[in-house]
Order: structure tokens, then sequence, then C-alpha cells
């Protein structure tokens, strides 16, 4: 059964990060999830933790770049080896809740379009701070060109996050 998700994670030099980015990978395993860890060319220790981590984390790919090229690239690179359905992107000192991509998988399928923001936390320190997409609709499949085109609104198209973006793999394709 292929992947309903694929969730590509860049690592760069991350490693005082890398394992609590892991750990929340794991805390969200599920066989219809895929982890796509790229190497972009650590040279900090970062290669070793994600190589321990491919043998131990569930369905998880790691690969690696001869030099680096860049988070750019580095998604590029999990988006080129994806097998998912769908495509999501974590970086590689972020983390996930427990159950959350399991659940995204979820609303995703419900949902049923070809492309999905959402919200996340921002941390600093001790402070956390919700940040929502700039569309007050939540669970409602909008027609793009609606939120696209009045120049005077935030629009999603202003929230230029990659993390904050679930797609269908097939938008990638030339």
């Amino acid at each position: 059964m292929s992947p309903k998700l694929s969730v590509v994670v860049p690592f760069y030099n991350v490693r005082p990060y890398a394992a609590d980015t892991l750990r929340s990978l794991a805390a969200n395993a599920d066989p219809s999830i895929e982890f796509l860890l790229v190497d972009d060319c650590s040279t900090d220790g970062t290669s070793d933790v994600l190589e321990r981590a491919q043998r131990e984390l569930p369905n998880s790919r790691l690969l690696r770049h001869t030099s680096n090229q860049g988070i750019s690239q580095a998604r590029n690179t999990g988006i080129d080896a994806a097998e998912g359905a769908h495509v999501t992107f974590l970086d590689g000192d972020d983390w996930y809740a427990r159950d959350y991509l399991p659940e995204l998988v979820r609303v995703v399928e419900r949902l049923r379009c070809d492309f999905v923001r959402v919200d996340h936390v921002q941390v600093n320190g001790v402070e956390r701070t919700v940040r929502r997409a700039p569309v007050p609709l939540r669970d409602t499949v909008l027609r793009p060109r609606d939120l696209i085109a009045p120049a005077h609104l935030s629009t999603l198209v202003d929230y230029p996050n990659a993390w904050s973006v679930v797609c269908r793999r097939e938008l990638f394709d030339d």
C-alpha cells in the first residue's frame, strides 16, 4: 500500500534539535505516513543521528546530499522521492504534537482538496503563540481565486511557510 502522506524533513547542522524532531515523528508514526529525512550534507553530527533514526523510525528513508544545496533543494529531493498521495514539510529543528499527522491525514481525506493550509505554534523560549492562516474559515474547501484575487486582503498566498502546507503530490509533477 502506498502511503497517504509523505513528510519531507530537511536537516542541515541541527544536531541539538534533531532528536526532538525525530521523537515527534515517531509519536506520529502510522502505516499511512512515510518520513523522508533529507541530510543536506551536515557537518555537525546530524548525519549520525539520522542514520540511527532511519533504522528506528518506521516508514522512514534517509536521503543524502553529497554537497550542501540549501533547504529548497533538500525539499525538492524529498518531493522527488515521495510516494504519498499528499506531501507536507517539517524543518529539522521543529516538531509535531503527538498524533497530529494521522489526524491531518483524516482531515485532508475528508476535505478531498488539492491544497490545505494548517495553523502552527511559534515557540520562542517558554512563550508559545498560535499562528493562524489569514483566512477565518476552517474545515472549508475554498475556491483559490476567491482568496488570491482580493488585493486588499491578507490571503493564503501571503502565508509563506512551506511547513504549513499539505498538497497533492501530483501538483509537483512537470
